[in-house]
Parts: C-alpha cells; structure tokens; sequence
C-alpha cells in the first residue's frame, strides 16, 4: 500500500462526522433545552393571562363604583361560579341598570371558600368589611383582589390596615385649646369591622357531622391566622368510628399531619399555617371516617 494511499484512507476516517450515539446525545440535550423553555413559556403565559384577568375584575369593579356615585344609586359585582362574574351597572349612561357576563381567562378562577359579591352604595361603600378574592392560574400562581368598605379597590396589596402615622402632641397655643391633646401612635385597622374577628384569635364553634352512628366535630368551625407564615391555626377532629381522618386544603395552605388514625371516641390534632401572601377565607376539608367536616380559615396581614 503506497504512502499516499493510507493518506486517504486516514482522511476518509476523519472526515466520517458525528457517530450516531454523538448525534442522539446532542439531541437528547437540545431536547431538555427545548422542554425546559416550553414549559417557560407555558408558566410566563400562564402568569400573563392571571394578571390579565385579575386587573380586568379590578377595573370592572371600579367602574361599578364610579357608576353608583354618579347615579347616586347602586351596582354590583357578583360571582356566579369560580371563573365568572356578572356586572349590574349603568353600561350606556342612560340611567338604566344592565349586566355583563365576564369570564375569566383560561385556567383562572377565585379560589376562595364562598363565592363573593360586591355591592356599592350610592357613596361607593360596600359591606362594612373588607372583602377579598383569592385568584390563582392553571400551574397554582396567585393573586388578591381587595375591595374595602371604604369601596377602595387594590390588586395584591393591602387595604386593612392603613400605614402608621406620627402623632405630635398638641395643647398649647393661641389658636387651640389647652385640654386639646392628640399623642399616641394607633393605627386604623379595617379588619376590625368584619364579624369574622379581625388578624388573630377563634372564631366560631364546634362544627359536627351527624348521620348514621356518626357525631364527628372539628374545633373551632372557623379561625384565622395571618399570611405567609405568621402565626398557625389548632383543629381538633373529634372521630364516633376508627378509622383515618385525612385533610383537603388550598395550595395556599400547609396541614400537618396530612393524615391521622384514630380510635372509636379519639381525636387528633391538626396545625395549619399559610405558606404564602395569599389572603382571603379559605374552606379545609376534613375527611373523617363517616363524614367530612369543613373548616373556615381566614388568612389576614
């Protein structure tokens, strides 16, 4: 075999490319890339249509306000599932009350326990109480609509409690009284309008389950603690039967255990905090062994 004979051969071999197994990891790489940018885009479009529809209810419910001012009479925004709304108000300016059926987006819904409905006067008040809906997207992000009694309507923000204020005394002067005296350092907190409590403490009673040999309770019935962390709730399950008592909660709430056996006449005991800044009244259901038992959970600020 000649010199420049093997130099072709040694050629050919270099010049043979990519082996199939180098071929099928580039693109099983190019793959995963690939996955992990589609499912980026899936939660950046998933986000966009929560924000979408979150400030569009915002809007309607402002303009529901508006309109009761300048009618000096009355509108509503009322929720007739999870993922629409119907709005009563004076569309046309013509002094005649109609109503708009509005969706939400794809995959959002208000995850709330009861279904709300907002009414304002002909001052632009509502209930005397703040009320608060709780909206998340198909992948489980979430949001807050509020609406106090004031009518003043904020997207993830905090309408309770107002920011807190320095007091200067004051009792001295030509112009003011000398027993006028304002000091202290309250701050105004809406919370306190709700029957529901306000921020901390139980609320409620005993719920019980009753059917066929069955007397299970949950205390209390309803409680409150505050978002993200800031305080805990204690339920007690009272069981009638053996059995396991397992719990259904929103994703914006952690229970520990998740499960608990118990005997015939025992309770267990469950710890529920809030893992995010999500607010709003949220329903735990607790599966005990001849009924479900639920359980009202007001996360506040």
């Amino acid at each position: 075999m000649t010199r420049m004979h093997k130099k072709t051969q040694k050629w050919s071999r270099d010049e043979r490319g990519f082996t199939i197994l180098q071929t099928a990891i580039a693109l099983a790489i190019m793959g995963v890339i690939c996955g992990f940018a589609a499912m980026g885009l899936l939660q950046a479009k998933a986000k966009l249509r929560l924000q979408n529809s979150v400030r569009q209810l915002a809007g309607y419910l402002e303009k529901a306000r508006l309109d009761a001012i300048r009618r000096h009479g009355t509108s509503n925004v009322a929720f007739i599932d999870n993922s629409t709304y119907v709005v009563t108000m004076d569309f046309g300016g013509t002094g005649t009350l109609t109503s708009r059926t509005i969706p939400f987006e794809q995959d959002i819904s208000v995850f709330s326990s009861d279904l709300p409905t907002v009414n304002f006067n002909w001052r632009g008040r509502t209930q005397s109480c703040t009320v608060t809906l709780a909206v998340r997207n198909g992948p489980g992000q979430q949001s807050n609509v509020d609406v106090s009694d004031a009518g003043d309507v904020t997207v993830d923000g905090n309408v309770e409690v107002f920011p807190s204020v320095s007091y200067a005394p004051v009792n001295s002067g030509s112009d003011v009284q000398t027993t006028a005296v304002v000091s202290g350092s309250t701050v105004r907190n809406n919370s306190v309008d709700c029957t529901t409590g306000g921020t901390t403490g139980t609320i409620g009673g005993t719920i019980t389950g009753t059917g066929i040999g069955c007397a299970d309770s949950a205390t209390p019935s309803a409680i409150s603690i505050r978002k993200n962390g800031g305080g805990s709730a204690t339920i007690t399950v009272t069981a009638t039967n053996t059995g396991t008592i397992s719990v259904q909660a929103p994703i914006n709430l952690h229970v520990t255990p998740a499960t608990q056996t118990v005997s015939g006449g025992g309770s267990a005991t469950f710890s529920i905090t809030s893992v995010n800044n999500t607010r709003g009244t949220f329903a735990v259901n607790f599966n005990s062994p001849c009924t479900t038992l639920t359980v009202l959970l007001t996360v506040t600020n």
